[in-house]
This record gives C-alpha cells, structure tokens and sequence, in this order.
C-alpha cells in the first residue's frame, strides 16, 4: 500500500476585508473546523468528493452507502469478477464499493438492499468495519477497544469511561460526515495501510465462495444489536425514480431520485437528487406524515429552510417543491411524479 505524504492544499477565500481559509475548496469546511486537516487529507487523495454547489457537508449524518464508499476508497480495494445479487435489483451508485467490501467480508448491513444502504450508520458498525480491515475479525467491544487502544477513537461519552465501553463509545449513535473522514485521517497518520489477515484470507476466497455468501458472512459478524432487518414495510418507504430524454447530447435529460427510509406512523427520512442536465442538487430530511397519503418537509438535515410537499400515489411519490433553493443549483428543482421501483 502506497505511503501517504500530506500536501497540504489550501485554497483562501476572502471575507469582508479579512482572510478565512476553507478545505480545498469545500466553502463550508473552514480553517476552525475540527476536520479542517482531514478533510483536505482525504481529498487529495481522493478518499473523499463534496457537493455539486462546492460543500462538503460535515456536519450531515453519514449513510452507509458513504461510509463505504469512503472506507473502499482509503484501503483501495480491489473490485472482484463477481457482482452481488441484491434483494433491491436496481443500480445504485454504491454498487461497485459493496462489492469490493463484500469481497473482503467487510461487515455491514446494506449489501442487499438499497434501502438500507441509504440509511444513517451507526457507530458500532464503522468501529467492527473498520477493525476487520485494520486489525482482523473483532467483537463489537474488541473492536470498539481497538479504535481506543490505537488512538483512532476517543470515545463519546466520557461519563461511562472504564464503567460501559458500548455506551462510552456511543454504539448506537449516528455519525457526521466529518467523523468519519477524522477517524480515517487518523488511521492514516498512524500507518494504518495494510489490510488484516482475516479480510485478505477472505478476498483470496480458497473456497471459491460465492459474493453474495461472503456478504451475507460479513452481515452475521455484526454484533447482533447492530444488525438491521429487512425494512418495515411501511407504504412510504421504498426507492422511487424519474428520468426523461428529452435530446442527443450527453446532458439532455432530467432526473430525479428519491429514498425514503425509517418510515413510522408520524414520520420519514428522504434523500433526494435532482439532476437536469448541468444543474443538479441533494437534499435530505425528515418529513412529517399528515394523513395517509400526503406528508410534508419544512427544513433540510443541514437546518435549511426546505419546504417540500409529498403526496403517495398507486407505486408513485408526487414531490412539490414550495421553497428549497438553499438546497440546490438554481436551474433545477425538486418537484416531479417518481416512479417506485
């Protein structure tokens, strides 16, 4: 694995008369944030990329289908012949990073099923994925113990230090974009390159294995509490998609991509996309269910002001966009009729 030199590429940006510094770029990670360092380390190695509208985002709760992006990305690992096959068919964007993990029997929830994979990950599954590529096959509380031991993690609530090592490194809390991409800076500083045996025995697959088995082997090491099934089958959530053509050239179309995840009664979280041609935008958030078929977003997981109406159809999601433009390029919008796929 190539040893990794810092350049440290600082890009400034001049405010009212006075001078702040952001991360390569990112306008919304300055030289004051606590990931400052490691956001401009893990771009310039292409660990990382930001927002079409130049934002990083730091502060936004990390998906797993990022985080494994993020952790394929840092270990560099290979991609196999062999592809999975999902519960959830459709392409995605993360496919090409869960097969390179699954062929590590990295563990994680998400190999089979979209849904999942665009779900908030928790703490206690970054510490078991990072530990069995960094350090071999671990417990949740061996792994958890790694990460302190080696200076990686500093835990989260130090009011349970020495008294509950799960609550002391917040197992089942979310994390930021941010980080995660701190916990890789300092695995990087601290040499962490190699892969671990246990997940080098697993690529080299002696048993001729199939993907989806060594997926599936890597979902069963999660420790239990960590493991999610299969989504409640509640009628909002689900992937919902629309594209049009409308000409030749390589931009002529427009897009819109919705996930709709940890749907209950009241509630639902969605990641959205908006592409038309050269312009596009992301937005997520929780909406709040207001009757059985219609339900409304005031403001962004980022606390933008974002109003978006959603209306459920017969395998359809009607999204009216009535203010959102803090979220998105100003040539496009989130408004549109997506089919559930």
């Amino acid at each position: 694995m190539k040893q990794i030199v810092c350049l440290l590429m600082l890009s400034v940006l001049v405010i009212g008369g006075g001078y702040a510094v952001d991360a390569a770029g990112f306008n919304d990670v300055l030289e004051e944030h606590f990931a400052y360092e490691a956001v401009i380390w893990a771009q310039e190695y292409d660990i990382i990329d930001g927002y079409a509208d130049g934002t990083f985002k730091p502060n936004l709760t990390i998906t797993e289908q990022q985080f494994a992006k993020l952790l394929a990305n840092y270990y560099e690992l290979e991609t196999p012949y062999d592809e999975l096959k999902k519960q959830t068919p459709s392409a995605n964007w993360s496919d090409e990073y869960y097969d390179r993990l699954a062929s590590y029997g990295v563990p994680l929830n998400g190999y089979f099923d979209n849904t999942m994979r665009a779900a908030a990950i928790k703490r206690g599954v970054v510490a078991q994925a990072i530990t069995h590529l960094a350090d071999g096959k671990r417990s949740l509380d061996a792994s958890i113990q790694f990460l302190i031991d080696s200076y990686i993690s500093t835990g989260q609530n130090p009011q349970y230090e020495n008294r509950n090592l799960q609550k002391f490194f917040g197992v089942s809390n979310n994390m930021t974009r941010a980080q995660v991409v701190t916990l890789l800076h300092r695995m990087a500083s601290r040499n962490y390159y190699e892969i671990s045996e246990d997940a080098q025995e697993i690529h080299l697959n002696a048993s001729n294995a199939s993907l989806n088995t060594l997926a599936s082997n890597g979902q069963k090491q999660l420790d239990k509490t960590m493991q999610q099934t299969t989504p409640a089958k509640s009628a909002w959530e689900g992937i919902y998609t629309y594209y049009y053509k409308w000409g030749k050239g390589a931009t002529d179309y427009n897009r819109r991509d919705a996930i709709i995840t940890n749907a209950t009664s009241k509630s639902f979280y969605i990641s959205l996309t908006a592409n038309d041609g050269q312009e596009s935008g992301t937005v997520d958030g929780t909406a709040t269910i207001t009757s059985s078929s219609k339900a409304v977003m005031n403001k962004s997981a980022n606390g933008n002001r974002c109003v978006l109406e959603f209306e459920r159809l017969n395998n359809a999601l009607k999204i009216t966009e009535v203010d959102c433009i803090a979220e998105h390029d100003e040539g496009t919008n989130f408004s549109g009729t997506l089919k559930k796929q």
